[in-house]
Protein backbone atom coordinates (compact mmCIF):
# COMPACT_ATOMS: atom_id res chain seq x y z
CA UNK A 1 0.00 0.00 0.00
CA UNK A 2 1.50 3.30 -1.07
CA UNK A 3 1.30 6.44 1.00
CA UNK A 4 -2.18 7.95 1.02
CA UNK A 5 -3.32 11.35 2.21
CA UNK A 6 -6.55 13.26 2.59
CA UNK A 7 -6.73 15.67 -0.34
CA UNK A 8 -7.49 18.70 1.84
CA UNK A 9 -7.64 19.66 5.50
CA UNK A 10 -11.32 20.62 5.09
CA UNK A 11 -12.26 17.22 3.68
CA UNK A 12 -10.28 15.50 6.43
CA UNK A 13 -12.25 17.43 9.06
CA UNK A 14 -15.58 16.69 7.35
CA UNK A 15 -14.76 12.96 7.26
CA UNK A 16 -13.58 12.95 10.88
CA UNK A 17 -16.72 14.77 11.99
CA UNK A 18 -18.89 12.43 9.91
CA UNK A 19 -17.25 9.43 11.54
CA UNK A 20 -17.32 10.66 15.12
CA UNK A 21 -20.71 12.40 15.14
CA UNK A 22 -22.49 9.19 14.24
CA UNK A 23 -25.43 7.22 15.55
CA UNK A 24 -23.98 7.26 19.08
CA UNK A 25 -24.35 11.05 19.16
CA UNK A 26 -27.97 11.09 18.05
CA UNK A 27 -29.51 7.86 19.26
CA UNK A 28 -27.37 6.80 22.22
CA UNK A 29 -26.63 10.27 23.62
CA UNK A 30 -30.34 11.10 23.63
CA UNK A 31 -31.49 8.03 25.50
CA UNK A 32 -28.56 8.15 27.95
CA UNK A 33 -29.28 11.81 28.72
CA UNK A 34 -32.93 10.92 29.23
CA UNK A 35 -32.12 8.06 31.58
CA UNK A 36 -29.36 9.82 33.55
CA UNK A 37 -30.66 13.16 34.73
CA UNK A 38 -30.63 15.35 31.62
CA UNK A 39 -28.55 18.46 32.27
CA UNK A 40 -26.31 16.82 34.86
CA UNK A 41 -25.40 14.07 32.39
CA UNK A 42 -24.76 16.68 29.65
CA UNK A 43 -22.45 18.71 31.93
CA UNK A 44 -20.49 15.61 32.98
CA UNK A 45 -20.31 14.49 29.35
CA UNK A 46 -18.69 17.75 28.24
CA UNK A 47 -16.34 17.74 31.23
CA UNK A 48 -15.22 14.25 30.27
CA UNK A 49 -14.91 15.25 26.62
CA UNK A 50 -12.45 18.00 27.56
CA UNK A 51 -10.47 16.21 30.30
CA UNK A 52 -10.32 12.66 28.96
CA UNK A 53 -11.59 12.18 25.42
CA UNK A 54 -9.75 15.05 23.70
CA UNK A 55 -6.28 14.15 25.11
CA UNK A 56 -6.87 10.47 24.23
CA UNK A 57 -8.01 11.30 20.70
CA UNK A 58 -4.94 13.50 20.19
CA UNK A 59 -2.80 10.59 21.36
CA UNK A 60 -4.40 8.13 18.93
CA UNK A 61 -4.14 10.47 15.94
CA UNK A 62 -0.51 11.39 16.60
CA UNK A 63 0.44 7.69 16.83
CA UNK A 64 -1.26 7.12 13.48
CA UNK A 65 0.51 9.97 11.72
CA UNK A 66 3.82 9.05 13.34
CA UNK A 67 3.56 5.52 11.93
CA UNK A 68 1.89 6.42 8.65
CA UNK A 69 0.46 2.98 7.91
CA UNK A 70 -2.47 0.77 8.88
CA UNK A 71 -2.91 0.18 12.60
CA UNK A 72 -1.04 -3.14 12.38
CA UNK A 73 1.64 -1.58 10.16
CA UNK A 74 2.01 1.46 12.41
CA UNK A 75 2.70 -0.72 15.44
CA UNK A 76 5.37 -2.59 13.48
CA UNK A 77 6.94 0.72 12.43
CA UNK A 78 7.03 2.01 16.01
CA UNK A 79 8.70 -1.19 17.22
CA UNK A 80 11.38 -1.25 14.50
CA UNK A 81 11.99 2.49 14.01
CA UNK A 82 11.18 4.02 17.41
CA UNK A 83 12.32 1.08 19.51
CA UNK A 84 9.18 0.62 21.58
CA UNK A 85 8.69 -2.83 23.13
CA UNK A 86 7.48 -5.58 20.71
CA UNK A 87 4.58 -6.17 23.12
CA UNK A 88 2.83 -3.10 21.70
CA UNK A 89 2.30 -4.91 18.40
CA UNK A 90 -0.57 -6.59 20.22
CA UNK A 91 -2.50 -3.32 19.97
CA UNK A 92 -2.71 -3.78 16.20
CA UNK A 93 -4.27 -7.22 16.63
CA UNK A 94 -6.61 -6.04 19.41
CA UNK A 95 -7.81 -2.99 17.44
CA UNK A 96 -8.43 -4.99 14.26
CA UNK A 97 -10.32 -7.73 16.11
CA UNK A 98 -12.37 -5.07 17.94
CA UNK A 99 -13.37 -3.34 14.71
CA UNK A 100 -14.42 -6.62 13.06
CA UNK A 101 -16.57 -7.64 16.04
CA UNK A 102 -18.07 -4.15 16.42
CA UNK A 103 -18.98 -3.98 12.74
CA UNK A 104 -20.64 -7.40 12.92
CA UNK A 105 -23.42 -5.91 15.08
CA UNK A 106 -23.08 -2.21 14.21
CA UNK A 107 -24.10 -2.95 10.62
CA UNK A 108 -27.26 -4.62 11.96
CA UNK A 109 -28.15 -1.53 14.04
CA UNK A 110 -27.42 0.66 11.00
CA UNK A 111 -29.80 -1.54 9.03
CA UNK A 112 -32.54 -0.68 11.55
CA UNK A 113 -32.13 3.00 10.67
CA UNK A 114 -32.51 2.29 6.95
CA UNK A 115 -35.46 -0.04 7.63
CA UNK A 116 -37.28 2.70 9.56
CA UNK A 117 -36.52 5.24 6.81
CA UNK A 118 -38.24 2.93 4.32
CA UNK A 119 -41.03 2.42 6.89
CA UNK A 120 -41.51 6.21 6.98
CA UNK A 121 -41.46 6.58 3.18
CA UNK A 122 -44.22 3.98 3.00
CA UNK A 123 -46.35 6.05 5.41
CA UNK A 124 -45.75 3.91 8.49
CA UNK A 125 -45.58 6.87 10.90
CA UNK A 126 -48.96 8.29 9.88
CA UNK A 127 -51.36 8.14 12.87
CA UNK A 128 -49.24 5.47 14.58
CA UNK A 129 -50.02 4.94 18.28
CA UNK A 130 -48.11 3.33 21.17
CA UNK A 131 -49.34 -0.18 20.36
CA UNK A 132 -48.56 0.30 16.69
CA UNK A 133 -45.05 1.61 17.40
CA UNK A 134 -44.25 -1.30 19.73
CA UNK A 135 -45.67 -3.76 17.20
CA UNK A 136 -43.64 -2.27 14.31
CA UNK A 137 -40.39 -2.56 16.26
CA UNK A 138 -41.20 -6.12 17.34
CA UNK A 139 -42.04 -7.12 13.77
CA UNK A 140 -38.64 -5.90 12.60
CA UNK A 141 -36.75 -7.71 15.37
CA UNK A 142 -38.65 -10.94 14.77
CA UNK A 143 -37.70 -11.03 11.08
CA UNK A 144 -34.11 -12.27 10.51
CA UNK A 145 -34.45 -11.98 6.74
CA UNK A 146 -35.53 -8.35 6.95
CA UNK A 147 -32.66 -7.38 9.25
CA UNK A 148 -30.12 -9.24 7.09
CA UNK A 149 -31.46 -7.49 3.97
CA UNK A 150 -31.11 -3.97 5.35
CA UNK A 151 -27.75 -4.63 7.03
CA UNK A 152 -26.62 -6.15 3.73
CA UNK A 153 -27.59 -2.97 1.85
CA UNK A 154 -25.51 -0.86 4.26
CA UNK A 155 -22.56 -3.29 4.01
CA UNK A 156 -22.71 -3.45 0.21
CA UNK A 157 -22.84 0.35 -0.07
CA UNK A 158 -19.93 0.65 2.37
CA UNK A 159 -17.87 -1.86 0.35
CA UNK A 160 -18.55 -0.01 -2.92
CA UNK A 161 -17.33 3.27 -1.38
CA UNK A 162 -14.20 1.71 0.17
CA UNK A 163 -13.39 -0.11 -3.08
CA UNK A 164 -13.14 3.25 -4.85
CA UNK A 165 -10.37 4.34 -2.49
CA UNK A 166 -9.68 7.16 -0.07
CA UNK A 167 -10.03 10.16 -2.37
CA UNK A 168 -12.54 8.92 -4.97
CA UNK A 169 -14.62 6.92 -2.49
CA UNK A 170 -14.56 7.88 1.18
CA UNK A 171 -13.86 11.59 0.62
CA UNK A 172 -16.53 12.06 -2.04
CA UNK A 173 -19.30 10.29 -0.13
CA UNK A 174 -18.54 11.82 3.27
CA UNK A 175 -17.97 15.20 1.66
CA UNK A 176 -21.60 15.18 0.48
CA UNK A 177 -23.43 13.23 3.19
CA UNK A 178 -21.91 14.90 6.28
CA UNK A 179 -22.92 18.47 5.35
CA UNK A 180 -26.33 17.13 4.24
CA UNK A 181 -26.73 15.51 7.67
CA UNK A 182 -26.19 18.89 9.34
CA UNK A 183 -28.79 20.49 7.06
CA UNK A 184 -31.35 17.79 7.99
CA UNK A 185 -30.47 18.12 11.69
CA UNK A 186 -31.07 21.90 11.64
CA UNK A 187 -34.36 21.38 9.78
CA UNK A 188 -35.46 18.98 12.52
CA UNK A 189 -34.38 21.46 15.19
CA UNK A 190 -36.41 24.26 13.60
CA UNK A 191 -39.37 21.91 13.27
CA UNK A 192 -39.22 21.03 16.99
CA UNK A 193 -38.91 24.71 17.91
CA UNK A 194 -42.10 25.51 15.95
CA UNK A 195 -44.32 22.53 16.75
CA UNK A 196 -43.10 21.28 20.14
CA UNK A 197 -42.01 22.48 23.57
CA UNK A 198 -38.34 23.25 23.00
CA UNK A 199 -38.23 25.33 26.21
CA UNK A 200 -38.93 22.32 28.40
CA UNK A 201 -36.38 20.30 26.45
CA UNK A 202 -33.74 23.02 26.93
CA UNK A 203 -34.51 23.11 30.65
CA UNK A 204 -34.15 19.34 30.83
CA UNK A 205 -30.82 19.34 28.95
CA UNK A 206 -29.23 22.38 30.61
CA UNK A 207 -30.57 22.45 34.19
CA UNK A 208 -28.39 20.80 36.81
CA UNK A 209 -30.19 18.60 39.33
CA UNK A 210 -27.45 17.64 41.78
CA UNK A 211 -29.77 15.22 43.56
CA UNK A 212 -29.30 12.88 40.58
CA UNK A 213 -25.52 12.83 40.97
CA UNK A 214 -24.38 9.24 41.47
CA UNK A 215 -21.22 7.31 40.66
CA UNK A 216 -23.19 5.49 37.98
CA UNK A 217 -24.18 8.71 36.20
CA UNK A 218 -20.57 9.98 36.29
CA UNK A 219 -19.19 6.74 34.86
CA UNK A 220 -21.91 6.60 32.18
CA UNK A 221 -21.25 10.19 31.06
CA UNK A 222 -17.47 9.66 31.00
CA UNK A 223 -17.89 6.38 29.15
CA UNK A 224 -20.14 7.97 26.52
CA UNK A 225 -17.71 10.86 25.97
CA UNK A 226 -14.77 8.50 25.59
CA UNK A 227 -16.31 5.72 23.56
CA UNK A 228 -18.51 7.86 21.29
CA UNK A 229 -15.21 9.10 19.83
CA UNK A 230 -14.30 5.49 19.03
CA UNK A 231 -10.97 5.69 20.85
CA UNK A 232 -9.03 2.46 21.23
CA UNK A 233 -10.04 0.58 18.08
CA UNK A 234 -7.60 2.23 15.66
CA UNK A 235 -10.15 4.09 13.52
CA UNK A 236 -8.81 7.53 14.40
CA UNK A 237 -5.27 6.18 14.23
CA UNK A 238 -6.03 5.36 10.60
CA UNK A 239 -7.43 8.87 10.12
CA UNK A 240 -4.17 10.24 11.52
CA UNK A 241 -2.07 8.04 9.23
CA UNK A 242 -3.62 9.77 6.18
CA UNK A 243 -3.03 13.28 7.60
CA UNK A 244 -0.52 15.55 5.91
CA UNK A 245 2.22 17.00 8.11
CA UNK A 246 0.96 20.55 7.75
CA UNK A 247 -2.40 19.70 9.36
CA UNK A 248 -2.63 20.51 13.08
CA UNK A 249 -3.68 17.48 15.12
CA UNK A 250 -4.67 19.68 18.06
CA UNK A 251 -6.87 21.96 15.96
CA UNK A 252 -8.42 18.96 14.20
CA UNK A 253 -9.25 17.15 17.43
CA UNK A 254 -10.83 20.20 19.08
CA UNK A 255 -12.87 20.86 15.92
CA UNK A 256 -14.08 17.26 15.77
CA UNK A 257 -14.89 17.15 19.50
CA UNK A 258 -16.77 20.45 19.31
CA UNK A 259 -18.78 19.26 16.30
CA UNK A 260 -19.52 15.97 18.01
CA UNK A 261 -20.80 17.71 21.12
CA UNK A 262 -22.82 20.17 19.01
CA UNK A 263 -24.50 17.32 17.09
CA UNK A 264 -25.38 15.61 20.37
CA UNK A 265 -26.96 18.78 21.78
CA UNK A 266 -28.89 19.65 18.61
CA UNK A 267 -30.15 16.06 18.47
CA UNK A 268 -31.31 16.35 22.07
CA UNK A 269 -33.02 19.69 21.37
CA UNK A 270 -34.73 18.11 18.34
CA UNK A 271 -35.89 14.92 20.05
CA UNK A 272 -36.84 15.86 23.64
CA UNK A 273 -39.36 18.58 22.69
CA UNK A 274 -41.43 15.83 21.06
CA UNK A 275 -41.07 13.59 24.09
CA UNK A 276 -42.34 16.28 26.48
CA UNK A 277 -44.99 17.79 24.21
CA UNK A 278 -46.72 14.47 23.69
CA UNK A 279 -46.43 13.26 27.28
CA UNK A 280 -43.89 10.54 26.54
CA UNK A 281 -41.24 9.23 28.90
CA UNK A 282 -37.63 10.47 28.36
CA UNK A 283 -36.13 7.54 30.30
CA UNK A 284 -37.11 4.88 27.76
CA UNK A 285 -33.55 3.79 27.02
CA UNK A 286 -32.59 2.33 23.60
CA UNK A 287 -36.26 2.16 22.55
CA UNK A 288 -36.55 5.97 22.67
CA UNK A 289 -35.95 6.38 18.92
CA UNK A 290 -37.78 3.29 17.69
CA UNK A 291 -40.73 2.92 20.06
CA UNK A 292 -41.28 6.21 21.93
CA UNK A 293 -40.72 8.84 19.22
CA UNK A 294 -42.93 7.19 16.55
CA UNK A 295 -45.88 7.81 18.91
CA UNK A 296 -45.11 11.54 18.66
CA UNK A 297 -44.70 11.25 14.88
CA UNK A 298 -48.21 9.79 14.73
CA UNK A 299 -49.75 12.80 16.55
CA UNK A 300 -47.80 15.85 15.42
CA UNK A 301 -48.37 17.97 12.30
CA UNK A 302 -46.37 16.55 9.37
CA UNK A 303 -45.06 13.91 11.78
CA UNK A 304 -44.61 11.32 9.05
CA UNK A 305 -42.24 13.71 7.24
CA UNK A 306 -40.31 14.51 10.43
CA UNK A 307 -39.96 10.82 11.32
CA UNK A 308 -38.79 9.89 7.84
CA UNK A 309 -36.23 12.72 7.86
CA UNK A 310 -34.89 11.61 11.24
CA UNK A 311 -34.21 8.10 9.99
CA UNK A 312 -32.73 9.44 6.74
CA UNK A 313 -30.34 11.44 8.95
CA UNK A 314 -29.49 8.32 10.96
CA UNK A 315 -28.97 6.28 7.77
CA UNK A 316 -26.51 8.89 6.49
CA UNK A 317 -24.82 8.90 9.91
CA UNK A 318 -24.49 5.13 9.68
CA UNK A 319 -22.85 5.18 6.26
CA UNK A 320 -20.40 8.03 6.98
CA UNK A 321 -19.23 6.04 10.02
CA UNK A 322 -19.05 2.53 8.52
CA UNK A 323 -16.96 3.54 5.51
CA UNK A 324 -14.24 4.81 7.85
CA UNK A 325 -14.61 2.09 10.50
CA UNK A 326 -14.08 -0.69 7.92
CA UNK A 327 -11.12 1.10 6.31
CA UNK A 328 -8.50 -0.05 8.91
CA UNK A 329 -9.33 -3.70 8.14
CA UNK A 330 -8.94 -3.21 4.40
CA UNK A 331 -5.79 -1.08 4.85
CA UNK A 332 -4.09 -3.73 7.00
CA UNK A 333 -4.92 -6.54 4.57
CA UNK A 334 -3.73 -4.39 1.66
CA UNK A 335 -0.31 -4.11 3.29
CA UNK A 336 0.07 -7.82 3.96
CA UNK A 337 -1.67 -9.50 0.99
CA UNK A 338 -1.58 -9.19 -2.79
CA UNK A 339 -5.34 -8.74 -3.07
CA UNK A 340 -6.78 -5.66 -4.75
CA UNK A 341 -8.64 -3.05 -2.71
CA UNK A 342 -12.04 -3.90 -4.29
CA UNK A 343 -11.56 -7.61 -3.59
CA UNK A 344 -10.66 -6.86 0.05
CA UNK A 345 -13.56 -4.43 0.49
CA UNK A 346 -16.14 -6.90 -0.82
CA UNK A 347 -14.72 -10.02 0.85
CA UNK A 348 -14.36 -8.43 4.30
CA UNK A 349 -17.86 -6.98 3.90
CA UNK A 350 -19.25 -10.43 3.13
CA UNK A 351 -17.50 -11.99 6.13
CA UNK A 352 -18.77 -9.26 8.47
CA UNK A 353 -22.30 -9.64 7.07
CA UNK A 354 -22.18 -13.39 7.76
CA UNK A 355 -20.91 -12.69 11.29
CA UNK A 356 -23.97 -10.46 11.69
CA UNK A 357 -26.15 -13.58 11.74
CA UNK A 358 -25.18 -13.93 15.43
CA UNK A 359 -26.65 -10.51 16.25
CA UNK A 360 -29.71 -10.88 14.05
CA UNK A 361 -30.67 -14.27 15.51
CA UNK A 362 -30.12 -12.98 19.07
CA UNK A 363 -33.31 -10.92 18.72
CA UNK A 364 -35.50 -13.84 17.68
CA UNK A 365 -34.53 -17.52 17.32
CA UNK A 366 -31.63 -17.26 19.79
CA UNK A 367 -33.29 -14.86 22.26
CA UNK A 368 -33.31 -17.64 24.87
CA UNK A 369 -29.70 -18.68 24.19
CA UNK A 370 -27.35 -17.64 27.02
CA UNK A 371 -23.81 -18.86 26.16
CA UNK A 372 -22.23 -18.04 29.54
CA UNK A 373 -24.60 -20.49 31.22
CA UNK A 374 -22.89 -23.26 29.26
CA UNK A 375 -19.76 -22.40 31.25
CA UNK A 376 -21.65 -22.50 34.53
CA UNK A 377 -21.81 -18.69 34.80
CA UNK A 378 -25.13 -17.18 35.86
CA UNK A 379 -25.92 -14.76 33.05
CA UNK A 380 -28.92 -14.05 30.83
CA UNK A 381 -26.89 -12.21 28.18
CA UNK A 382 -27.74 -13.21 24.62
CA UNK A 383 -24.94 -13.71 22.02
CA UNK A 384 -25.45 -10.10 20.83
CA UNK A 385 -25.32 -8.73 24.38
CA UNK A 386 -22.11 -10.67 24.97
CA UNK A 387 -20.58 -9.22 21.80
CA UNK A 388 -21.59 -5.71 22.84
CA UNK A 389 -20.24 -6.22 26.37
CA UNK A 390 -16.97 -7.74 25.12
CA UNK A 391 -16.24 -4.91 22.68
CA UNK A 392 -17.67 -1.88 24.52
CA UNK A 393 -16.76 -2.79 28.09
CA UNK A 394 -13.57 -4.82 27.70
CA UNK A 395 -11.81 -4.45 24.34
CA UNK A 396 -12.37 -0.71 23.78
CA UNK A 397 -11.25 0.33 27.29
CA UNK A 398 -8.20 -1.91 26.97
CA UNK A 399 -7.42 -0.43 23.56
CA UNK A 400 -7.87 3.11 24.88
CA UNK A 401 -5.55 2.35 27.79
CA UNK A 402 -2.91 1.01 25.40
CA UNK A 403 -3.16 4.15 23.23
CA UNK A 404 -2.56 6.39 26.25
CA UNK A 405 0.36 4.26 27.44
CA UNK A 406 1.99 4.17 23.98
CA UNK A 407 1.75 7.96 23.53
CA UNK A 408 2.49 8.83 27.14
CA UNK A 409 5.12 6.27 28.08
CA UNK A 410 6.37 4.08 25.22
CA UNK A 411 7.19 6.76 22.63
CA UNK A 412 9.81 9.37 23.47
CA UNK A 413 8.64 12.74 24.69
CA UNK A 414 10.46 14.44 21.82
CA UNK A 415 8.68 12.26 19.25
CA UNK A 416 5.18 13.06 20.49
CA UNK A 417 6.06 16.75 20.99
CA UNK A 418 7.26 17.00 17.39
CA UNK A 419 4.19 15.17 16.07
CA UNK A 420 1.75 17.42 17.97
CA UNK A 421 3.64 20.59 17.03
CA UNK A 422 2.85 22.32 20.33
CA UNK A 423 6.45 23.15 21.21
CA UNK A 424 7.60 23.21 24.84
CA UNK A 425 4.75 25.31 26.16
CA UNK A 426 2.15 24.76 28.86
CA UNK A 427 -0.33 23.32 26.35
CA UNK A 428 1.92 20.38 25.55
CA UNK A 429 2.78 19.73 29.20
CA UNK A 430 -0.92 19.70 30.17
CA UNK A 431 -1.72 17.27 27.36
CA UNK A 432 1.27 15.09 28.25
CA UNK A 433 0.31 14.91 31.93
CA UNK A 434 -3.32 14.12 31.05
CA UNK A 435 -2.27 11.35 28.65
CA UNK A 436 0.21 9.79 31.07
CA UNK A 437 -1.91 9.92 34.21
CA UNK A 438 -5.48 11.26 33.92
CA UNK A 439 -6.60 9.25 30.88
CA UNK A 440 -5.29 5.85 32.09
CA UNK A 441 -6.81 6.35 35.56
CA UNK A 442 -10.18 7.40 34.09
CA UNK A 443 -10.19 4.38 31.76
CA UNK A 444 -9.33 2.02 34.61
CA UNK A 445 -12.21 3.45 36.67
CA UNK A 446 -14.63 3.02 33.74
CA UNK A 447 -13.20 -0.46 33.11
CA UNK A 448 -13.63 -1.46 36.75
CA UNK A 449 -17.18 -0.09 36.97
CA UNK A 450 -18.45 -2.20 34.07
CA UNK A 451 -16.88 -5.50 35.09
Amino acid sequence: MGARHWSSNLLFLIIAIGTEAGIANVWKFSYLAGANGGGLFVALYFLALFLIAIPALMAEMLIGRHGGKSVVGTMNVLVTRDGIAPFWKSFGALATASVILILSYYFVICGWMLDYFVFGVRGGFKNIDAAGAASAFEQMLSSPGRMLLFSGIIIATTAVVIARGINKGIERVSGVLTPLRFVILFVLLIYSAIFADIGQAASFLFSLDWSKLTAGVVVTAFGQAFFSLGIGVGVMMMMGAYMKREYSITRAVFTVAFAQGLVALIAGLSIFPLVFTYGLEPTQGPGLIFVTLPVAFGQMPYGEIFGTLLFLLLSFAALTATIVIQEPIVAALEEYTNWSRPALAYSTGLIIWLMGFVTVLSFNHWSDVHPLQWLGIESTRTPFELLDYLTSNLMMPLGGLMVALIAGWALSKDAVRTELGLGNGTGFELWYAATRYLVPVAILVIFYSVL
